[in-house]
């Protein structure tokens, strides 16, 4: 018999609604304890009085799911009411001084993925879901918790098991069963190998998706940097004067651009200072330079070229760049031609950040650069999984090197070894240190 939990499974908070949801063997006696109705008929919605010792607290609905069709793939029962803070958690109390558990964090999607109701994929996939910050990320959760990486997985692992059957069935029966020719064998391995390879390949790309990029306005100070940061964010974020130096700090934003969340940092103006409060804003306008994932390099077109612009010029070789010549409005005294001497192989856009010209050249540009992702061809995006497939993939290299050396019962040995890291990832069985790295990220009533 399974223990109880019972957990609030809506944000704290005032709302139209709250759920306080149970799963285990008592779950259907504990919610008729403190309903007025006797829920007889899974699936169904009863309206009712909510009561604590008899006393009416509110009204709500409760919902019975009878295992094995269910949430978690127990006894489940939800209990909806209206969305206040104190009434749940009056509630919530009395059904755990019944005989319930408050749930631990993912313990209702944890205890899914021990009853067979769902794999680590789609387990990993409920908590991205949850937290997706732009449409791309939800269509990625989606497509995986709809089973696409699973069924990716199974028909590898499910060729790894053919193929190594066929193996131990030489080795075991070698009168009767026609040996595999070594040829054969070779193409099959470097089939399976190159099949988690593009799965793996997949990763990379996942965390632009999930956790976005990092983008520095870089520039000496006066060129433009903020105004500059306030075009692409679409709204006045950032304090724009002529004064040099009005930045003294980095400044942060988080955007959906074209599905994708950006951090665009604008920096301070890099430049030696004996004031205490700019050094300290130029040496986290480095480390944003350092961290970045793409620099916008700031020039200003009305002012010729100063060994500020070269100095950093040469602080941020290296770095995947976007060169923006600003104030093309005015007359010019720097142009596009002498900065692609220093330049020759980066872009360069003439703007006007003030009158928000040639903005959609750069956000294009940004898009080409680091957001050229086809969502759908995404598959691994959990560090979990990559770590699990990248185990398999070492197992299957193994099996081709023993290969070589004509030694076959090595090749099965490692080819085991796959199949049953390949089961461990598909959820037939999950080690607990698996199961603890997924679900610390849950929250409590999920």
């Amino acid at each position: 018999m399974s223990d109880t939990i019972v957990a609030i499974s809506t944000p704290r908070g005032f709302g139209g609604i709250g759920v306080i949801r149970l799963s285990g063997d008592k779950a259907l006696e504990l919610a008729e304890k403190i309903f007025n109705k006797r829920i007889e008929m899974p699936r169904y919605a009863y309206y009712g009085a909510i009561s604590i010792e008899g006393t009416p607290i509110d009204t709500g609905i409760v919902i019975y799911y009878k295992k094995p069709h269910s949430y978690t793939g127990e006894d489940v029962v939800e209990i909806s009411m209206h969305g206040g803070i104190k009434n749940l958690e009056m509630v919530l109390n009395y059904l755990i001084s019944l005989g319930a558990r408050l749930a631990e964090k993912g313990e209702f999607t944890r205890r899914a993925v021990e009853n067979g109701k769902m794999d680590i994929f789609e387990a990993n996939a409920v908590i991205e879901l949850i937290e997706a910050k732009t449409e791309k990320g939800v269509l990625l959760a989606s497509s995986r918790l709809f089973g696409k990486l699973s069924k990716a997985v199974m028909s590898i692992r499910n060729k790894i098991l053919e193929v190594n059957s066929h193996i131990e069935a030489t080795i075991d029966f070698p009168m009767d069963v026609e040996e595999i020719p070594e040829e054969t064998l070779r193409q099959s391995l470097h089939e399976i190998r190159d099949s988690i390879e593009k799965l793996l390949s997949t990763y990379k790309d996942s965390r632009v998706v999930i956790d976005g990029v990092r983008i520095a306005i870089v520039g000496k100070p006066n060129v433009g940097k903020s105004t500059l940061l306030n075009a692409l964010l679409k709204f006045e974020r950032a304090i724009v004067s002529e004064i040099p130096g009005t930045t003294r700090d980095t400044i942060e934003e988080m955007i959906n651009f074209y599905g994708f969340p950006v951090k665009i940092i604008d920096t301070a103006g890099i430049r030696e200072s004996e004031d205490i409060i700019e050094k300290m804003g130029v040496e986290r306008s480095k480390h944003a330079i350092e961290t970045s994932d793409l620099i916008l390099f700031v020039f200003d077109a009305s002012t010729p070229l100063q060994e500020d612009d070269l100095e950093l010029v040469r602080f941020t070789e290296g770095k995947m760049r976007i060169i923006v010549l600003n104030k093309s409005d005015l007359p010019k005294a720097l142009t596009k031609e002498e900065l692609s001497k220093l330049f020759p192989n980066e872009p360069i856009i003439e703007i006007s950040a003030l009158l928000r010209e040639g903005i959609d050249e750069v956000e294009s540009e940004i898009k080409n650069k680091l957001l050229n992702i086809d969502v759908d061809s995404i598959l691994v995006s959990n560090k979990v999984e990559h770590d699990l497939l990248s185990k398999a993939l070492t197992h299957v290299n193994n099996a081709i090197k023993n290969l070589e050396t004509g030694t076959l019962d090595l090749v099965s040995e490692e080819l085991r070894e796959a199949i049953e890291t390949l089961s461990d990832v598909s959820g037939e069985n999950i080690g607990e240190n698996v199961l603890n790295a997924i679900f610390e990220r849950f929250c409590i009533g999920k």
